[in-house]
């Protein structure tokens, strides 16, 4: 059976009851920002996991002068960023969601799963993964064959599962598209052009952007300031594991590439990724 090793010394009467306050804050504070986000004038922050999310709600914050809250345990009624993986509610407040190319989302995801097993910090969320592993790979699973178990992972997240968002990447993805009052930033765009890609998403979400804000907000979440390292050197030990654009070509194998292109080819053409299927015949 896949081991969690534990970092935390407090009790896991204690952990599991801080997990049970954070989930009930989430879920508290979504039914707020659906009945009174607006009117209070929330922002939302929104992506799968894996995306950026986190950066994106930390830009957003700086550049609109609001706080970011991370890890309440208690429900949210202000003036906030708001940091969610929610589908589309046409009742949300204002928002901007962050898209990321999907082979790196499923490469940042296995890494990130494969850490959570170390980590006691949500011990619901440790155990689920861990009897996933137990049955996607069974007694020999060895988290560092990354090119080897990505194949049955992707598969696995492709699929609706009670321990993700409850719908695959695409599908996500394609539900936040073309919404009223939503701006769309991508990941390789932050990474190309930050400022212009945050001002241009912030005035279609209905802000008056104000440049120099978003400039300060660019440079104080530079991804080296807040890992303490550049973008692309990796720490497979850390939340923020590598924070580059492209990290999959390392990992997927032509058969990891055919999985995902069966769920998600005509994606990655249509959120502008590939121009056609045929992109992992050389793999």
């Amino acid at each position: 059976m896949t081991q969690i090793v534990g970092d935390d010394d407090r009790s896991p009467r204690t952990l599991w009851a801080e997990e049970k306050l954070r989930r009930f804050s989430a879920a508290t504070t979504h039914q707020i920002l659906k009945r009174r986000g607006r009117s209070l004038g929330m922002w939302v922050g929104c992506g799968f996991p894996k995306s950026g999310t986190n950066w994106l709600c930390e830009l957003m914050g700086t550049s609109l002068g609001l706080p970011v809250p991370v890890d309440y345990q208690l429900p949210l009624m202000f003036k906030a960023v708001v940091h969610s993986h929610y589908l589309y509610d046409e009742r949300m407040p204002q928002a901007i969601y962050i898209r990321r190319d999907g082979r790196d989302v499923m490469t940042s995801f296995y890494f990130y799963w494969t850490r959570a097993l170390q980590l006691n910090k949500n011990p619901r969320f440790s155990a689920g993964i861990a009897e996933i592993f137990d049955g996607l790979y069974g007694r020999s699973f060895d988290p560092a064959d990354v090119q080897g178990n990505l194949p049955k992972f992707i598969d696995f997240q492709m699929t609706v599962s009670p321990t993700t968002v409850g719908t695959p990447w695409h599908v996500h993805v394609r539900d936040w598209w073309d919404r009223p009052g939503v701006g769309h930033v991508s990941f390789e765009g932050l990474h190309a052009d930050p400022v212009a890609e945050m001002v241009q998403a912030l005035a279609a979400a209905g802000a008056e952007p104000d440049q120099e804000m978003v400039e300060l907000a660019v440079r104080r979440h530079d991804f080296s300031r807040s890992a303490g390292r550049k973008s692309g050197q990796e720490d497979r030990g850390s939340f923020r594991r590598k924070g580059a654009s492209g990290d999959w070509r390392n990992h997927f194998t032509r058969e990891a590439g055919e999985v995902f292109d069966s769920y998600a080819g005509d994606a990655l053409i249509d959120f502008g990724y590939e121009t056609d299927r045929d992109w992992y015949v050389s793999l």
